[in-house]
């Protein structure tokens, strides 16, 4: 009988169903760490800054009209999250009826694939009743799955506790914003939207007239100014340090300065190679944000790079066994023949850039070589600073994670000479192998499926599933989108990013 005790080993004669999971060395937490500290409040999934101030708002338009003092519904959780899930879904028709071009609204795809027939029907697609209809699975809603958390973070609302069964609007933030989100909208506005969520439907004419709930247009100074006013202050864990402010100071200062002619689209990896680059030509002496985000970006070149011998091994297999050893030695001839060569490539990004093409080629052995040479690129780049670094990952809390690249490479790379030569790479590729068998063993679990991309076993390797090399995703893009709609930056007319007046007034701030 199975105990809880018991080791959980997955048995290899039942049938194989797979989980996701985009770590195959399990390292890029590592990466994680530092992005979920320097930007507070602000995830990969909160798209828009006006979805603050509607929760807040939409938090305290459902208790001054139910949970009144003597009424039977005070503090219900269940009537709360029933009006919650309504009011978003309501947004999320607004939006896709007025303003259908606009991106990041939770709810989207559900709405788009609704038929306009001239009444909406609000508590068909969102009460939890109707689960086959219902446009979020999740209870909770888009609030719950992708803003509280974020929104504790930034102390605008408070979670249930023992005093409170319901979500509450915080004071002061919470409160102030929902006060100013209010003055955008007129009474006749707040009026009809509560009429529509709590009969649970709404005609098409009267959902034009919700137009100004718009979560791309903030156009009252106010509540531009109560944005600024929170993402300006300090940080939530730590009173002292503001991380999510001096982060976007930086990305503005490179917008300003050198990214002014970078599409949105790649601003991100820019900014990212920028202030990687700044920092080793300022040999570290940068602020803490500029070394964090510097940290980052080494985690980032040297995952890849590791994760290049696991990708050589399992795009060299096929899901009929064969010896390690055959696979092994088909990578070390491609290897041995790039040993040849008389081109030299010189730079950091240059041999990434050369590694990624590696793939598209599908020369294996290739890759593995200029994964290599990053390796050892990347090590001597850090190498006489690396106590440096290590003091400040302890500080920070980054040290800690197997991923955290200066022990990660010290390790890869070893001590002596550092060349790139067979017996180094083979080394890595017996490496990145053990931790993916490793790293895929312990995340799986009976009957839940399994994580592993290839089994070894006896000498004998096959393939399990084909995943792809991707970096982590820091948030920053959604930073971005973020003081856009705060109007800090906007779009100019060749579609790159560029600082208004009002973004110019903000790199003053102190």
């Amino acid at each position: 009988m199975y105990k809880s005790s018991d080791d959980i080993i997955p048995f290899w004669g039942e049938k194989i169903s797979s989980k996701n999971g985009r770590d195959p060395l399990a390292i890029q937490n590592s990466s994680v760490v530092i992005y979920v500290k320097m930007i507070s409040g602000i995830t990969n999934v909160t798209t828009r800054v006006r979805y603050n101030g509607f929760y807040c708002w939409l938090l305290n338009l459902i208790s001054n009209r139910l949970f009144k003092p003597g009424s039977t519904l005070m503090d219900t959780p269940k009537e709360q999250i029933k009006y919650l899930r309504r009011g978003e879904l309501l947004l999320a028709y607004v939006m896709q009826y007025c303003y259908p071009q606009v991106t990041g609204v939770g709810g989207s795809n559900y709405t788009s694939k609704q038929l306009f027939k001239g009444i909406f029907n609000i508590a068909k697609g969102a009460d939890l009743d109707n689960k086959d209809t219902a446009y979020w699975k999740g209870k909770l809603g888009v609030f719950g799955q992708y803003y509280v958390g974020a929104m504790a973070r930034l102390r605008l609302v408070k979670y249930p506790d023992a005093s409170h069964r319901s979500y509450r609007v915080a004071k002061p933030n919470g409160i102030n914003l929902s006060s100013v989100f209010s003055k955008s909208l007129t009474k006749e506005i707040e009026d009809l939207f509560w009429e529509a969520i709590h009969s649970g439907e709404i005609s098409e004419g009267k959902l034009r007239k919700l137009n100004k709930l718009a979560l791309h247009l903030i156009d009252d100074k106010d509540e531009l100014d109560e944005y600024q006013k929170i993402f300006s202050a300090t940080d939530e864990i730590d009173n002292e340090t503001n991380h999510t402010f001096s982060t976007i100071k930086l990305l503005m200062t490179f917008i300003k300065g050198e990214g002014f002619s970078v599409k949105p689209k790649s601003l991100v990896l820019s900014f990212l190679r920028y202030n990687f680059l700044e920092t080793l030509k300022e040999n570290f002496i940068v602020k803490n944000e500029q070394l964090s985000w510097f940290m980052y970006e080494l985690n980032e070149l040297t995952h890849a790079a590791y994760e290049a011998y696991h990708f050589a091994i399992l795009y060299s297999t096929t899901e009929d066994s064969q010896p390690l050893d055959l696979i092994i030695g088909s990578i070390e001839r491609g290897f041995k023949e790039c040993e040849s060569l008389t081109e030299t490539i010189d730079g950091i990004y240059e041999l990434y850039n050369k590694m990624q093409s590696c793939y598209k080629t599908k020369e294996y052995g290739e890759l593995v070589y200029f994964a290599s040479q990053l390796l050892i690129s990347l090590f001597k780049s850090i190498e006489k600073d690396k106590d440096k670094l290590n003091s400040f990952g302890i500080q920070e809390g980054y040290y800690r994670h197997p991923g955290f690249a200066p022990t990660l490479l010290e390790r890869l790379v070893g001590t002596g000479d550092r060349i790139c030569d067979w017996p180094m790479a083979e080394n890595c590729i017996y490496s990145a192998i053990n931790d993916h068998l490793y790293s895929s063993y312990t995340k799986s679990s009976i009957g839940q499926g399994v994580v592993h991309n290839y089994m070894v076993d006896d000498g004998l390797i096959w393939r399990l599933r084909l995943t792809e090399p991707v970096r982590t995703s820091p948030r920053l893009q959604n930073v971005l989108q973020y003081i856009e709609d705060m109007k800090w930056i906007e779009r100019d007319a060749e579609d790159c990013y560029v600082l208004t007046e009002r973004g110019t007034e903000i790199m003053q701030v102190k």
